[in-house]
């Protein structure tokens, strides 16, 4: 009887645990950002962006190094790993390394850093 009471506890808990989750999602809003897809490391180290970047900052990329995207009013949005794991954080920036683009998808900020979690990336009309 015990061992029952148990596996319901814990099988509640799960289910709290799943809608929470599910809640979350669906409170999150799509978002779109408009800007420059930057190499966050040399931006943030040298302030380095535009097209005289965009060499070094594809390399970078292809090397590991994370892209961003930076607003007309200074903000950078760091591009993260989807939840489905199924691509790289980097990958739909990749083509578009100092191009301005309109990029959708979930904002994520903590500690002051603030990602985006891109769904779809275009260029900017």
């Amino acid at each position: 009887m015990k061992h029952r009471i148990m596996l319901l506890g814990v099988l509640l808990l799960c289910s709290a645990i799943t809608m929470t989750a599910d809640d979350k999602k669906k409170a999150e809003k799509e978002v779109t950002i408009k800007g420059e897809v930057v190499d966050v490391a040399c931006y943030v180290a040298h302030g380095a962006k535009g097209e005289g970047h965009k060499a070094c900052g594809e390399s970078c990329a292809k090397a590991g190094g994370a892209l961003g995207i930076l607003t007309a009013d200074g903000k950078l949005y760091v591009s993260l790993l989807p939840d489905d794991h199924k691509s790289g954080p980097n990958d739909a920036l990749m083509e578009h390394v100092s191009h301005t683009v309109e990029a959708k998808g979930f904002v994520r900020s903590k500690a002051g850093v603030s990602g985006l979690m891109i769904t779809s990336v275009a260029m900017a009309k």
